[in-house]
This record gives C-alpha cells, structure tokens and sequence, in this order.
C-alpha cells in the first residue's frame, strides 16, 4: 500500500476533493460502501467545522497510508485548538466525543506543535465472530485427534509442557498486567466525564445514574441464583462475626500506599483509588486539566494494547482447547452445561421483566416492544458485536420507540459502554459456578463482595474484543478462584459472547424508553404505533 500526502487549501471545492481522496482510499482496502461513506463524512463534518472556526484559505494536509498492518487516514490544519468532537458549544459537550471515540466511530483528535490533527484507524473487514468460533474449534480437535492418534505421549507431554503451556500462561499473564491500569483508566475517566455530563443539566445526570443503578441492580438481584449451584453457605460464627467480616470488606478498600493496589491485584482498592482520583479531577475543574488530558491519552492507550491483545485470543483457545484433548479434561467444558442453562434462563427472565416494566410504565404491550427490539437482537446475536448493532439500535430508537434524536444520540452510544446488567449477571452466575467448581467456601460477604464486583466490572469493562477475558482476570483474583480456571471460562466466552452482546443490545432502548419519558423526550404516537 503506497503512501498518500497531499496538501489542499480549505475550502468547500477541498473537501469535496478530500472525500474522493478517502473514498478511493476505502475501495482499495475493498471496505464496505457504508464504511467509506463514514470515514469520508467524518472527515466532511471536521473540514467543515475548521473553515466554519477558522475561515478558509488555510493549509490542510490530508495523510493515508498503513502503521503497524492498520490503515489510517489523517487530516492536519494548523492554528488553534479547533476539536469538533469536543466542542464546548455541542449539543452534549465534550463528554459524547470521548464515549464515540472509545467506541472507534469518530476519528482521534490531538493538538502538538500548533496543529490540529485527526486521527482515522481504518478497520478493516475481518472473518466474523461466528466463523471464527467454528474455524477455531474444527481446527482444535482437528490437530488434538491427530496428535492423539500419531504422537506418542512423550511427545505430547513435551508440547505440552514445553510450547503450549508456557504460551497461555504468559498471555494470562499479560491479561493481569493490563487488568489493573485498564479498570482504573476506565473507573477515573469515566468518573470525570461524569463531571462534563452533568453541566448538560438533568439529562446527562439521569441518563448515568439510570444506567449505572440498572446495572447494580441485575447484579443484586441476581445473586437470588446462588441456591441453584447447591452449595453451602458458610455461616462465619454469629451475626457479629459477619458483620466484622463485612467491616473489613469495606475499611479493605483504603490501601496502605498508591502501588499496593496494582500489585496486589486488589480491585477494590484501585476502584477507590480511581474513584478519588475521579472525583478530585472533577472539583478541581480545569486546574487539572493536564491531567485529564494524560488519563484520557493514556486509557486509549492501554485500550489500543488490550486491542491487541485481543487478537491473540481465537490462537490462545485453539491452545486451551488443544490441552485439553491432550490431557483427557475435554469433559470440563461439557460439564458447563448447568451454567449454560441457568445463564440462558436468567437472561430471558431479566429481558422479560425489562419488557413487561417498560410496558407497565409507559402503557404499550411488552409484545409490541419485543417485536420493535427484535431486529437488534438478531444482528447482536449473530455478530457478538456492539458496534455493529450501533446502526440498528440508533434506527429502532428514533423509528420505532419515538426517543429524541438528540437523547438517542447521546444514550445509544454511551449506553454501549456502560449500560450491561446482562454482563453483571452473568459475572455473577460465572462466579457461583466456579466457585461451586472449585470448592470455594462461601459467605454472606463473599457474595456481597462478588456482587459489588460483577457490576463495577461489568460498567467498567471496555466494549472491545478481549474485553471478557479481562473482566474474568479481575474478577477470579478479587474473589479467590484459582487461575486455572481462566482457561475455561475463556474458552466458554466466545460461546456465551453472542448471547451476552445481544441480550445486552435488546434492553439497553428500554432503559432508555424509561429515562426519555422522564425528560418529556419520546414521542407517543410513534411508541405505540404498529409498524
């Protein structure tokens, strides 16, 4: 791919001229039409928003090329700080620009050495979810039945115990070296934006509070699950005794010096330390603007590497699954099928009760909901992908549920990111079974702890590939289930993938149907209109 730089002078003939740049730049990546229509209105809005600020006649350099096997594109215009995904004078401020970006559907903007830049990272059309699952699997007991057939067992033990072993502990290793940084980027980051949320008034303090206590809830609710698993709740002594124990739970979370928390591995602690950070951030206002700016930097840096990372995982289960031929332990997958079933129950109970409260609220049939809704759930479902259900969800929300176009534009894509009670229930139902797998002694605050958890994990947890594989890490050490225990459950997620994104997508518009008509900001008519 060779290089594309290119100077235009700005003005309305140089972005016509700049969009049929990027548009023969898509096609020859052979992207799809709707994706080159994105990037080359992305790149419109921008240019038009810099000539509006800055006049035209100014130099822009248009960049496209490839860094790291990633096309990019870039747009360069010197002058002052002009970033139209942060304009103070936005319909929502400066908050929905930092939630679009961390969803990769607007481009990155920097300003260094009097220039103003914005940043496209070009995502390339991939092999789906889907048949990545059934490409990984075949492939798996493919060479695993092989290997039993050809290989001696010295031979097996060596691979083993030489290659594939070593290899899946170093990448679950790298996962609890980025877990830390990656939940307190996420908690203090998020706390701040919260901050620039709540100038908007009622609307952006509602809309975090509503997500951020649904969440809390399906997590508290669904510990009502735990006699399903049949195991013995340890009663510590008397009343007194669990009370202290819940005293030490909470004093627990105040660590004795800044890096303890990182590494220690303790969540609680960094979540506090993240939280006090936060909020400092937020009373201090622009005094610490600095900083901000560095979290912010620094959180799409360590999501860039969990990216990454992620790529690595169908290798790392083609490994997992591969082990466990070898060693005869196939039958622990197999025996998750208890889980399988009490997850699968779990979810269409909470979508149901989402459905039948929405209903009740706003007085339209729960059935009606389901059959708007249902679209979304499909394309969620079979691509275990947030991002792609974007599209049909802004559509259902406007279309079909009659929310304002400025609060669906504003909650769709933050509720992406952190409206998942579907995820903070099945953290929970993870934990049991684990812990049920693994002997685990449980209590009262056990629970409680595992609770806390699922939902702060679940809120915090970035809506990227891998971003499971994290959640898993934090949640097993925080809680006391062993490490081997990771292999299976990231086995087990890129099943339990499709049906978590796309359960989670189907009840994140209801939520919102409740919020809007609490602002007066739905439309009836359309609501409760058969099409």
């Amino acid at each position: 791919m060779n290089p594309v730089e290119k100077t235009f002078v700005l003005d309305p003939t140089a972005c016509d001229e700049v969009a049929e740049q990027i548009t023969a730049f898509g096609e020859s990546l052979k992207l799809e039409r709707k994706d080159i229509l994105r990037y080359r209105l992305a790149a419109e809005e921008c240019l038009l928003f810099w000539m509006a600020r800055d006049g035209e006649g100014a130099p822009v350099q248009l960049r496209m090329g490839q860094r790291m096997l990633t096309p990019y594109i870039s747009l360069e215009m010197e002058g002052e700080p002009m970033d139209p995904y942060r304009d103070e004078s936005g319909e929502f401020g400066p908050f929905c620009g930092g939630i679009m970006q961390n969803l990769h559907l607007t481009p990155e903007y920097s300003y260094d050495g009097g220039r103003n830049r914005i940043y496209f990272r070009v995502q390339r059309k991939r092999l789906g979810q889907m048949a990545t699952l059934g490409i990984v699997i075949a492939a798996s007991a493919l060479f695993g039945v092989l290997g039993l057939m050809i290989l001696p067992e010295t031979a097996r033990l060596t691979i083993q115990q030489g290659i594939v072993v070593p290899i899946y502990d170093t990448f679950f290793n790298l996962l609890r070296c980025i877990a830390g940084p990656m939940i307190f980027l996420s908690v203090a980051w998020g706390i701040y934006g919260i901050g620039d949320a709540a100038t908007l008034g009622r609307v952006g303090k509602r809309l975090m509070l509503s997500y951020i206590g649904v969440v809390f809830l399906a997590s508290a609710c669904s510990s009502v699950l735990f006699p399903l698993f049949r195991m013995p709740l340890t009663h510590a002594g008397t009343h007194a005794t669990q009370l202290s124990s819940l005293a030490e739970l909470i004093l627990g979370i105040f660590p004795s010096t800044i890096v303890e928390p990182f590494a220690t591995g303790n969540t609680l602690q960094i979540i506090f330390l993240a939280a006090v950070i936060g909020i400092a951030m937020l009373f201090l206002g622009r005094k610490t603007s600095s900083v901000a700016r560095a979290i912010e930097q620094v959180n799409y840096l360590v999501q860039f590497l969990m990216e990454f990372i992620s790529r690595l995982v169908p290798y790392v289960i083609f490994l997992v699954i591969l082990n466990l031929i070898w060693s005869g332990d196939l039958g622990v997958l197999s025996s998750v099928w208890q889980m399988f079933a009490i997850m699968a129950v779990a979810f269409v109970i909470a979508a149901a009760v989402f459905l039948v409260y929405t209903g009740l609220r706003q007085k339209v049939s729960p059935f009606l909901l389901l059959q708007k809704g249902f679209p979304t759930f499909l394309v969620a479902l079979a691509t275990a992908s947030s991002a792609a259900a974007f599209s049909s969800n802004m559509t259902a929300c406007e279309k079909k549920y009659g929310i304002s176009n400025s609060l669906s534009s504003f909650g769709i894509p933050l509720g992406m990111v952190i409206h998942k009670p579907i995820s903070a229930i099945y953290f929970v139902i993870l934990v049991f079974y684990f812990a049920s797998k693994y002997s685990i002694a449980v209590s009262v605050t056990w629970i409680i702890t595992a609770v806390f958890i699922a939902a702060i994990v679940a809120i915090a947890m970035p809506p990227i590939p891998g971003g499971g594989a994290v959640a898993y890490t934090v949640l097993f050490a925080q809680i006391g289930i062993p490490a081997e225990a990771l292999s299976v459950a990231l086995a087990i997620d890129i099943l339990t993938d499709f049906l978590i994104t796309a359960f989670d997508m189907f009840v994140l518009p209801l939520t919102l149907i409740n919020v809007s008509s609490r602002l007066s900001m739905i439309h009836r008519e359309i609501l409760r209109a058969r099409n």
